[in-house]
Order: C-alpha cells, then sequence, then structure tokens
C-alpha cells in the first residue's frame, strides 16, 4: 500500500531490516539523540504525510478479522465505546456501522480531519476530538466513568514514548470507563527477549542520552526507523496496565503478514 511515498510496511518496519552493523548504529544514534518530545514531533509528522492513513481505502476498509473477533467477544454488551489513537476514522467507522455510540480522538490533525470528512460522507454519527499528545483530549474531563469500554487503535500504543507516559495515558483512559469494562489494544509490536538487536540499540542510544543529560530514559525494546516505536513483552504490558488499574486477560499474537512480530492485548477495567 502506498502512502504518499511511504508504505505501511515501513510503518510497521520489520527490525530485521535495521539489523546490518551500519544501519543499528545509526537509528540508535538518532534514538538518542532525540527526547520524547521530539520524537512525538517526528511520530505526527510522519503520520501527517502518509496521505494513505486517512483515504478512503484504508478507513472504510473495517476490522481486521482478529479485531472484529475481540469486539464480539468483549463489545457485544457495550454501547459506549471511546477511541483512542483513531487516526483516519478506520475503527471509529466500523464500529459506528455496528451501531455503537462512537467518541475518538488522535494527536493528528490532518488524521482527524479525514476522519470527520469520512463518517459525514457516510453518514455516520461519531465525536471526533483532537488530543494533546500522550494524553486524551480535555473535553473528555467532565465524562468520568461514560463510557462502556476503549479500543486503541492499531500501532497507537507502541508509539508512546517511555513507560511512564504510556501508563499515565492508560490510568487517564481509565477514569472514563466503569469497572470491568474491556480495554482493546489492537496492534503492537511484541519483541523476543532473545533478539540482540533491542539490546545494542539500548545500550548505545542510552549512552547518548546520558552524555546529553537528557531527562528521558531510553528503555530496551525502544528503536526509531521511520518513527518513535516500542517492542514489548508480555510482562510489560501486564505491569503498564495492572499500574493503570486494568487486569491483563489477554496477550495473542497478531497474524499479519509484515513479516515481523505483532501482538494484540486485552484488559479489564479493575
Amino acid at each position: 500500500m502506498s502512502m504518499g511515498g511511504l508504505s505501511y510496511r515501513s510503518i510497521f518496519a520489520n527490525p530485521d531490516s535495521l539489523h546490518g552493523t551500519a544501519n543499528l548504529f545509526r537509528h540508535a544514534i538518532r534514538l538518542g539523540l532525540h527526547d520524547y518530545s521530539s520524537l512525538n514531533r517526528i511520530t505526527n509528522k510522519l503520520y501527517t504525510k502518509a496521505a494513505d492513513f486517512g483515504s478512503k481505502d484504508h478507513n472504510l476498509a473495517g476490522l481486521w478479522p482478529w479485531e472484529q473477533k475481540i469486539v464480539d467477544e468483549f463489545f457485544a454488551s457495550q454501547h459506549y465505546i471511546l477511541v483512542a489513537g483513531a487516526g483516519g476514522g478506520r475503527e471509529a467507522i466500523a464500529l459506528a456501522k455496528q451501531g455503537f455510540s462512537v467518541t475518538a480522538f488522535d494527536f493528528c490533525a490532518a488524521l482527524t480531519k479525514a476522519c470527520r470528512s469520512h463518517l459525514a460522507e457516510l453518514g455516520l454519527k461519531a465525536r471526533v476530538l483532537d488530543a494533546p499528545p500522550d494524553c486524551a483530549p480535555p473535553e473528555l474531563t467532565s465524562e468520568l466513568f461514560v463510557y462502556d469500554a476503549i479500543f486503541l487503535g492499531r500501532g497507537f500504543y507502541h508509539h508512546i514514548p517511555g513507560r511512564t507516559r504510556r501508563a499515565l495515558f492508560l490510568k487517564g483512559c481509565r477514569q472514563f470507563v466503569r469497572q470491568g469494562a474491556p480495554l482493546f489494544l489492537s496492534d503492537f509490536f511484541n519483541r523476543q527477549t532473545s533478539d540482540p538487536f533491542y539490546y545494542k540499540t539500548y545500550m548505545v542510544a542510552k549512552a547518548i542520552r546520558t552524555i546529553r543529560l537528557s531527562p528521558d530514559p531510553v528503555e530496551l525494546g525502544d528503536w526509531l526507523s521511520n518513527c518513535m516505536q516500542h517492542a514489548f513483552v508480555a510482562s510489560e504490558i501486564e505491569a503498564e496496565m495492572k499500574e493503570a488499574k486494568f487486569r491483563l486477560k489477554h496477550y495473542l499474537d497478531t497474524p499479519f503478514g509484515l513479516d515481523t512480530q505483532l501482538a494484540h492485548a486485552v484488559g479489564i477495567a479493575q
């Protein structure tokens, strides 16, 4: 799939393609030279440029089969759905078509604009909000315990830099849902603990940020290709959910033909 000069594969890039020594060090050095705020700007710029993420073809394609399976199992009895990282609206449009009442938000203004346009053209109702990086929109602060479920859009979670920011984001989302509500983290990178790529990247980038006196730590699993990404192990997802008062229910591999390791997870609000 072409994306204004970028490809879906380039954003969900396989770290194996960076494994050559020169490639690894170049990207690790870049990672070390950036802090969380500049990493967010890189990600925002990438998705603004990747025009097909706002396109009709992408956003009217519906949910992937494994996403629909989670929705059928955990969302069937729910009504008010909060979609975070909504992008150009693929998930929000699919859920609205299925009769859910949807509030959606994203950090990329170009994509929320596309999302609103698609919904209007289809005659579907959903509220679409702009949000600051790594936070829920301020408009939601008065809507405590309103929502029945949360759907984090595909690839959204692994772009948030830093465990602390990710956990704070989930904590922010937790206040909008009732106890027992499902949280669905659609696809994120899943790393193999034996893969030396992540350790080498971590050591190089950590040394550079230490020299720079950066306040933002590098974490094992961080890497920078076209944008900031973090590859998880199940225990990380479980710990971050637990800190935000969600219990990990499922952690599943994603069957997707990108020659890379993706997973998705479901948590339950405690």
